[in-house]
Formats: structure tokens, C-alpha cells, sequence
């Protein structure tokens, strides 16, 4: 095979449906076509999630470039629909980066408008949650790393995920589970284009040798999709496990074309698709500035034995804002590590846990651009349990190990945050304990001194120091800062991280309720 290119090369879906047979599903339960379907309070728990676009950076999410997001969090009731259009566009993305990440994505990365919907339903017997995101067209790469350095280009247009976990008590396809899933991907055309005398990678070499009819490879080659990706389901040996099945194209990284997973078990069906995985890694040196991107993402879930109510929740290593625009944006706004959230329908009071070792990220402060922060030792648990006489209870903790910036010589260690909710049962009472949550802060050292006073902290208060290295700006840690609190519950963090107006990092973050629909 030749190493260059004189044109394009593209490798065009002849339709969707192509990618029949690279996943196993069943039938999908068709949602009511009545708009107006009516709502109805079940005992199955029930929740779903899909975007447009997400970007990780070493494993943290970028926040502010979550695009198309639409959440039905927990609930028991059908006839729920979400909608969520696209806010970003090249020029937002562009606005939002700037120099505050160390991979120029905005200059990567072009996207056209994308909807994202969720929906809960009842059809029949059938109880269902439905996520599915559309994505019209994408092109990453098409710009110059440098004068005549010119990045390979990738077009994707009508990018397609759904994800359907659902309760079917006739048990259509007999497999002795009322519980199923059914997920699905697909794009219309997907085309790649190689700069002039641009060097095919090894994963992209086989590719061409293996599907059939690549050979004039300065043609526009049409290729069933399915072909596609029977065929690199056969290079997966050269394919990079964490992205599925990968083509590696040089200048630009990875792309992993379509990923899904299906879990039923006894009680609950799980069930998620991603249209397209891409690790941008322009330089090609596998380093910190590594990009994920997953575009066209669905994933949805229900489980049964929600009687008295659902479990809200999302526990986090940390919740990040620096340089911050307006009140509500920012340019950098990161969180999300190892997120962790409780089932639906409870634990059965069994404790579940999480821990994440270590994660570096980047603060992209002005005057230290390469300053890099590192979490160690973050740890979730949680459990839950529905009780009698209509009521709930859970417990849900956040720790971390410690947090060290090696470039302020700030280490802050011991943080903790728990909240013990119990629902009472009795339409019109609150739930228990969401004004009484459980912090702890063991140490705060800056420049190998402790701030803490002997005896520590009380909730609210706060310690003071400046920051040299900022042009002697003032620095606050707070104790216990309380996010919000309400009839359900609360969002709240152990430790709060103020550095003058370009940085806010709250840590041992979660929110957590107790919702009886």
C-alpha cells in the first residue's frame, strides 16, 4: 500500500443500517405517538442521560463544553420528555477556550447544531426510558499546526445514538427476564481526508488492505458501513481497548467508531450507545494535552422496587470554575471524576464504593499557565434502602486523600462530606437531615505551614492567604460551604478553594434527594 495521498480518501455508510449486526439488541418498546400521553406513577425507577458532545482532559470533564445535554433524573413516573438543543457553536467553543486548555480544541473541532432527548414511557404492559441524541455534521482537524503542517480532516454527518432499558412482563423475546434493552448507533457518512503527501498510520493502512475495493485509493470509495466495521472489528488486536475499535490517524489521534453496552440483570436494565470516540493528541506524544471527545452519546436505566420514591444523587471529586466570564460561565468550568450516583430504587441498604487512586488537571491560571493540580486518594460510598410505611433513607460521602498544587505549594488533605437523608412518607413534609450534613478538613498547608487553628474549623468559617506567585492576590479556604439545600435534599461540598476572581475549586462535592415521583 502506498504511504501517501495525492486527493481524499472517504469511506461513505451506504446507509445506517449498516451496522446491523455489531451490536446484539432486542426490539426497541415504542413510545406512545400521543404528545399529550399521561403521566403515570409506577414503582420502577427510572433515569437517563444524552449530549451532544463531551471533552475530557486526563480524565476530567470539561464542563463548559458539554454540549446538547438533557437529564431526566430519577423519577417513577411516565410520560416524561426532555429536549435539549445545541448551545455551542465553533465561535462559543472558541470564546469559552481560549488559552485556558492546553489542547487548542476550538481550532479542532467544528459542530453543527445537535438535539438531545429523553423520554419515560408506558406502551401497553411495556414500562420504558428512552435517551437518544442527534449530531448533523462534524469536522475535526482542517487547520495548520504550523506553517505547511497542514492536520488531517474528519467530516461525520447524521451521527445517531439510542439508548431503551425498559419492563416488558410478557417477556417478547424469552429469555426469562421481563427486563431488556434495546441500543443502537449509526452515521450517514463518515469521510477522511489525508493531507497531501500525508503518512497513513499502521491501524489505517490495515483498515484499506482489508476492506474491500480500497485499492485506487485516490477515488471517493463507497463502503457499506457494516463492512466498515466488520472490518475493524477485525483489527481489534491493534485497537486501543478504552476507545473500542480504533483507527489511529496521524497528526489527529484516534477515532473509535461506534460503542454500546447492555446490562440486564435481576431487577434493572441498563443500557447505553456512543455514535464516535476521538483522542485528540495532535503532538502525537501520548502527554497531558490528550483530548477525549465522545460525540453523540445516549445511555438510560430502570430499575424496579422504586415504592416509596427515587434516589437523586451525583457524587464528585470536585467542582472547578476559574476565570469566570459572567456569574454563571466560565471559560474553564471542570468536574466529574469517577462520578458515582446511587440506583434509582435504592441498594437494599448494602454500602457501595468507588475509589479513584490519583488525577491530574489543569488550573490555567494567568502568569502560571502550566500550573497542574493532583487529587489523590477520592473516594465515594453510598446506600440506600426503601423502608415501611412509604418512607426512605440514605447516606452518601465524598472524600479525598489530599489535593496538591505544587506550583502555589499548597496541599489541602482530609476532606469529607456526608448527608444521611430520611423521607418521612407523609405528602408535605420534608425530607430529614438535609440541613445537617457531616464535613471533615484535616490539614490546609501553604508553603509548608498549616492555616487550619488547633481544633480546626467550625462550618462556614474561613482562612486567608496570598499568593505571591498571583501577583499577591488573596487567597480563601472555606469550610463547609453549602451549595443549596431544599425539600429533597441538598448540594453541598467539604471545602471550598477561592483564589481572588479566577479560580473557585469546591471538594468532597455531591448533591443528594429523596424524590417521592
Amino acid at each position: 500500500m502506498k504511504k501517501s495521498f495525492k486527493r481524499a480518501v472517504a469511506v461513505s455508510a451506504v446507509c445506517a443500517a449498516g451496522l446491523a449486526g455489531t451490536l446484539t439488541t432486542t426490539p426497541a418498546a415504542t413510545a406512545q405517538d400521543d404528545a399529550q400521553a399521561p403521566k403515570v406513577l409506577t414503582d420502577f425507577g427510572m433515569t437517563a442521560l444524552a449530549y451532544g458532545t463531551k471533552i475530557s482532559l486526563a480524565g476530567v470533564d470539561v464542563k463548559s463544553l458539554k454540549d446538547a445535554k438533557t437529564l431526566q433524573a430519577c423519577t417513577r413516573t411516565t410520560g416524561l420528555e426532555r429536549l435539549a438543543p445545541s448551545l455551542l457553536s465553533t465561535d462559543t467553543i472558541a470564546e469559552l477556550l481560549g488559552d485556558a486548555l492546553p489542547v487548542d480544541l476550538a481550532g479542532l473541532i467544528h459542530l453543527s447544531p445537535s438535539t438531545s432527548s429523553t423520554e419515560t414511557y408506558r406502551d401497553g404492559n411495556i414500562t420504558g426510558v428512552r435517551a437518544t441524541n442527534v449530531l448533523g455534521d462534524i469536522v475535526l482537524g482542517a487547520k495548520e499546526l504550523a506553517p505547511g503542517v497542514q492536520l488531517p480532516t474528519l467530516r461525520i454527518q447524521g451521527l445517531e445514538a439510542v439508548a431503551d432499558s425498559f419492563h416488558d412482563p410478557a417477556d417478547a423475546d424469552g429469555d426469562g427476564n421481563p427486563f431488556g434493552t434495546a441500543e443502537s448507533f449509526g452515521f450517514g457518512t463518515l469521510e477522511l481526508i489525508l493531507p497531501e503527501d500525508g503518512v497513513i498510520g499502521d491501524t489505517l493502512e490495515m483498515l484499506f488492505e482489508n476492506i474491500p475495493g480500497t485499492e485506487g485509493l485516490n477515488e471517493i470509495i463507497n463502503v457499506p458501513l457494516g463492512a466498515l466495521v466488520d472490518t475493524l472489528n477485525q483489527l481489534a488486536d491493534a485497537a486501543n481497548p478504552l476507545l473500542g475499535d480504533v483507527i489511529e490517524i496521524p497528526g489527529l489521534g484516534s477515532i473509535g467508531l461506534g460503542t454500546s453496552f447492555a446490562k440486564v440483570g435481576d431487577g434493572f436494565a441498563s443500557s447505553g450507545a456512543n455514535a464516535l470516540q476521538i483522542e485528540v493528541d495532535p503532538s502525537e506524544q501520548n502527554n497531558d494535552s490528550t483530548a477525549l471527545l465522545k460525540l453523540g452519546y445516549a445511555q438510560s436505566r430502570i430499575d424496579e422496587g422504586a415504592v416509596n420514591g427515587v434516589f437523586r444523587s451525583t457524587l464528585s471529586g470536585l467542582n472547578l470554575k476559574a476565570l469566570p466570564l459572567t456569574e454563571d460561565t466560565a471559560l474553564l468550568h471542570l468536574g466529574g471524576i469517577g462520578t458515582q450516583a446511587i440506583p434509582c430504587a435504592g441498594t437494599d441498604n448494602e454500602t457501595e464504593s468507588k475509589t479513584v487512586e490519583s488525577v491530574d488537571f489543569p488550573l490555567s491560571l494567568p502568569g502560571l499557565p502550566t500550573a497542574i493540580a493532583t487529587l489523590n486518594g477520592i473516594e465515594y460510598s453510598y446506600k440506600a434502602d426503601q423502608l415501611s410505611r412509604g418512607r426512605a433513607k440514605s447516606v452518601a460521602t465524598s472524600s479525598l486523600g489530599s489535593l496538591e498544587i505544587p506550583a502555589l505549594d499548597l496541599v489541602i488533605s482530609g476532606v469529607e462530606s456526608t448527608l444521611r437523608l430520611r423521607s418521612t412518607g407523609k405528602p408535605g413534609k420534608a425530607v430529614r437531615g438535609a440541613k445537617a450534613p457531616e464535613f471533615k478538613l484535616a490539614s490546609v498547608l501553604y508553603k509548608g505551614e498549616e492555616l487550619l487553628p488547633p481544633g480546626g474549623l467550625n462550618i462556614g468559617e474561613t482562612v486567608s492567604f496570598v499568593v505571591e506567585e498571583l501577583n499577591n492576590t488573596n487567597g480563601f479556604i472555606t469550610f463547609g460551604p453549602r451549595a443549596t439545600s431544599n425539600f429533597y435534599g441538598g448540594k453541598l461540598a467539604a471545602t471550598r478553594l477561592q483564589i481572588g476572581d479566577l479560580l473557585t475549586l469546591d471538594l468532597g462535592w455531591l448533591e443528594s434527594q429523596i424524590f417521592p415521583r
